[in-house]
């Protein structure tokens, strides 16, 4: 099936509002739990254990068979379904304490949030292979990873207030609604995807989805992706501490300063794919994408420790604010080179690849604050950018030209 531009265009924009509406309905959360844990006698710890053992564990696990389904039955329909979950999940979110427990409902609620917004990432990353001309893939891949920044941003813009106007239930019910409009939208909008031609059974196409873990060049990227993913979290998720810490910034001033980083690298994201797409027109396409991804690396690696060592607040937080937007710039070359690694389970191989990176999350999140105990902000910055440096390296030893097709054993 040929794409036209028009219609290049339609799904790169519904996949962009596909990922601006998952971390929109994922942060809903962080924003009514102010209110919502209180009135239910929930405690901070409860509210750990429903984000971190619902939503989170959840959305890692799924990660892979997500992409097995995107996969075997088609990115349009399993996206359409996923919106779908995405809004129930977040209207039954609301309906905690109205009966039975509010910790289990809400902890179920999270987890089917955790499980239908898995399929975002490794079956979005499925749709632009099989419908995307293969010399705009990794733009279209930039401006779709990254508009979840956008979505983070938004999400205290529009819900703080409707909670202090209303209550935190509301907050649900628009953020359920918003799911359930963008299910609509896509199946209304988004152009056809062609199906992948799948495996004869559901049995061998899983197993041809494991033998990616015994991939080479598959477990490779995942392990650069999961560095690059580690490093990233760390800016997301500890930045304003940074800046609270480090820099002796007020609340206030943070949350301001904060924001920058995230909404830099939303901006400067699709730079990355347009460059490795133009080189690639030019040169082999998977190589160009790994001399941008590698470039990427690198110069956020020195960004990093130069920003850290800047006696001056304001110029660290830009120079800081690059180094956030020159990883983010490497999102696009890492996800159209793993569905081209995937062979013929691109969608699972995607999986495989977010699956990974959440791990990398998973562990600067909990190393952080140990970090900063024993080393200190500095060197604590500096350490993490060896981190990216390693993640460089990493994808030399990737033959990103020699896709292997995963055994069916």
């Amino acid at each position: 099936m040929t794409a036209t531009p028009r219609d290049t265009r339609l799904l790169v924009g519904m996949l962009a509002l596909l990922s601006l509406i998952g971390y929109l309905l994922r942060t809903d959360i962080t924003i009514a739990q102010e209110l919502m844990a209180p009135a239910l006698g929930l405690s901070m710890a409860d509210m750990g254990l429903i984000t971190g053992l619902g939503f989170q564990l959840a959305y890692a696990l799924f990660q892979v068979p997500a992409g097995i389904l995107g996969d075997r039955f088609g990115a349009r329909p399993i996206l359409g379904i996923a919106l779908i979950g995405m809004g129930i999940a977040s209207l039954a979110s609301g309906l905690a304490g109205t009966f039975g427990s509010a910790f289990i409902l809400l902890f179920a609620a999270r987890s089917l949030l955790g499980v239908a917004q898995a399929a975002t990432y490794p079956v979005g990353a499925l749709a632009i292979r099989q419908r995307v001309p293969g010399d705009y893939q990794t733009t279209a891949s930039a401006i779709f990873v990254s508009t979840s920044l956008l979505g983070s941003a938004l999400a205290p813009l529009v819900l703080a207030p409707l909670m202090a106007a209303t209550g935190w239930r509301p907050v649900f019910l628009v953020s359920g609604l918003v799911g359930l409009l963008g299910a609509a939208a896509w199946f209304a909008l988004a152009p056809a995807i062609p199906r992948p031609a799948a495996a004869t059974t559901l049995g061998s196409q899983t197993r041809s989805a494991l033998a990616l873990f015994r991939n080479r060049d598959v477990v490779l990227l995942s392990l650069a992706y999961l560095l690059h993913s580690a490093v990233f979290f760390v800016f997301i998720f500890w930045f304003f501490r940074y800046l609270t810490d480090a820099r002796g910034m007020s609340l206030l001033a943070s949350g301001f300063w904060g924001s920058i980083p995230p909404i830099t690298a939303f901006l400067f994201a699709p730079i990355g794919g347009l460059l490795a797409d133009r080189l690639g027109r030019r040169y082999r396409p998977g190589r160009a994408r790994r001399a941008v991804a590698v470039g990427c690396l690198v110069v956020a690696a020195l960004l990093v420790l130069l920003g850290a060592n800047l006696s001056d607040p304001i110029l660290a937080i830009a120079v800081l604010s690059l180094s956030v937007a020159s990883i983010n710039a490497a999102e696009g070359p890492f996800w159209v080179t793993i569905t081209s690694l995937g062979g013929s389970t691109p969608g699972a191989a995607a999986g495989v690849l977010n699956l990974m990176g959440n791990l990398g999350g998973v562990i600067s999140i909990w190393a952080v604050p140990h970090m900063r105990e024993a080393l200190g902000w500095t060197t604590l910055l500096a350490v993490w950018a060896g981190v990216a440096g390693v993640a460089a390296l990493l994808w030399l030893l990737v033959r990103v030209d020699r896709p292997e097709v995963p055994a069916t054993a």
